[in-house]
């Protein structure tokens, strides 16, 4: 008994504790007069919003990654003693339009916040400002509030995974040479144009930490035909990615699976074997078996250092680039030297092997873009490089003396 007395007593005493709200439709922006917006001090952004384009009669538009964002004043800052520009928005295209707030005295950057993603009109009403005469009004300035990045699908066909008999899910294995498709679909509102990029790389560590990108653009949407490498087999296989941006700077990323890659067969390369008095030479035997990179080094290849050489071959990537680099690794990749900075798609490049001996050798060739961005377009397998050194120096040579 007293302990539901003791309740009860505690319920009416929480009642009387709580207050309604007397104002609850009390709305600082529409209320307080333009003067209550000033302060000792404001912020101001560090870097401004530059208008990606103008509609209509040159009215700019705006791109924000985030739902606040700072609106420059149309007269550079609220001059003190003139009435406050007060700054009303429509996230409706003008049907209706609401009173943000006021500039205080000298105030240069209105810090606005967006109650949902898409675009806001904002028209600013003071000196200066104008009166809109057609209906509902026109803004001023447009902002378009964008968080969400480009949504992208990207897809191999053959698929990495597929299932067995079993309805298992196993490994697709890929072949060097055989010619895979890739399909994509980029789907942005507000898509950058130019900004579609595929990049793909190795699998293996540490090839899978440099990405290869397509020296062109792509469209948003469409297939390409993609012939894989020789060198996937050996870097544990290939992986494509892609990425967007939009006119808000979000980025979307979309990657494949890493697509394991084993060496095609060759035996349908190697010549037959007859007796040398039958043996008959065929038609295009030559161009058959024609080396189609010619002075690219073989995989597990020796070269001797200081001999000359000649690379007569070039990746079809070259062709977009004016400035080639040819350059030379003894440590697997770690690190490089140039050795011809100055080739061109279709040139031969004439070098001479370092004079190292190393089992871990390696050449590219690297793109130099405008912007001074280097993009490796091809990366040969690791190779050997012997020097021979000689059993015998002659002199005559003067022996100093520590050594006397």
């Amino acid at each position: 008994m007293a302990k539901a007395l003791w309740i009860a007593l505690s319920a009416v005493l929480l009642v009387g504790c709580m207050q309604a709200d007397e104002n609850p439709d009390w709305a600082p922006a529409q209320d307080l007069p333009g003067w209550a917006y000033d302060a000792p001090f404001y912020y101001r952004p560090s870097e401004e919003l530059k208008p990606q384009e103008t509609i209509g009669h040159g009215i700019p538009v705006y791109y924000s990654r985030s739902e606040y964002f700072f609106v420059r004043h149309p007269g550079g800052y609220q001059v003190s003693g003139d009435p406050r520009v007060c700054v009303w928005s429509s996230a409706d295209s003008g049907e209706q339009w609401s009173k943000s707030g006021y500039f205080g005295v000298e105030q240069t950057h209105f810090l606005f916040r967006a109650e949902q993603d898409g675009p806001h009109w904002l028209r600013f009403v003071g000196p200066a400002q104008g009166v809109t005469e057609v209906p509902p009004g026109q803004p001023h300035r447009i902002y378009v509030v964008d968080r969400a990045p480009p949504k992208i699908t990207l897809t191999v066909t053959p698929a990495p995974w597929k299932k067995d008999e079993h309805g298992r899910k196993v490994r697709h294995i890929y072949k060097t040479g055989e010619t895979v498709l890739l399909e994509w679909y980029v789907a942005d509102e507000n898509l950058k144009e130019g900004t579609v990029k595929l990049g793909t790389c190795f699998a293996e560590f540490p090839h899978n930490l440099v990405w290869s990108r397509f020296p062109k653009a792509l469209p948003p949407h469409g297939r390409m035909e993609v012939d894989i490498p020789p060198e996937a087999a050996a870097d544990g296989g290939l992986r494509f990615r892609m990425e967007a941006t939009d006119k808000a700077d979000n980025v979307g990323m979309a990657l494949t699976e890493t697509m394991h890659v084993v060496a095609g067969d060759a035996a349908g390369r190697q010549p037959s074997v007859r007796p040398a008095d039958a043996f008959v030479v065929t038609a295009g035997a030559e161009e058959r078996y024609k080396d189609p990179r010619p002075g690219w080094p073989q995989v597990g290849g020796l070269l001797r250092g200081g001999t000359a050489r000649v690379l007569a071959w070039m990746p079809e990537a070259a062709r977009d680039y004016d400035v080639l680099e040819f350059q030379f690794s003894a440590d697997n990749g770690l690190s490089w030297r140039t050795l011809d900075s100055g080739a061109s798609f279709g040139t031969k490049i004439k070098w001479t092997v370092p004079s190292v001996t190393s089992k871990r050798c390696r050449i590219r060739i690297v793109g130099v873009g405008k912007g001074g961005e280097r993009i490796m377009l091809a990366l040969s397998q690791p190779f050997t490089v012997d020097t021979v050194t000689p059993d015998i120096i002659l002199g005559p040579r003067t022996i100093p003396p520590e050594e006397q």
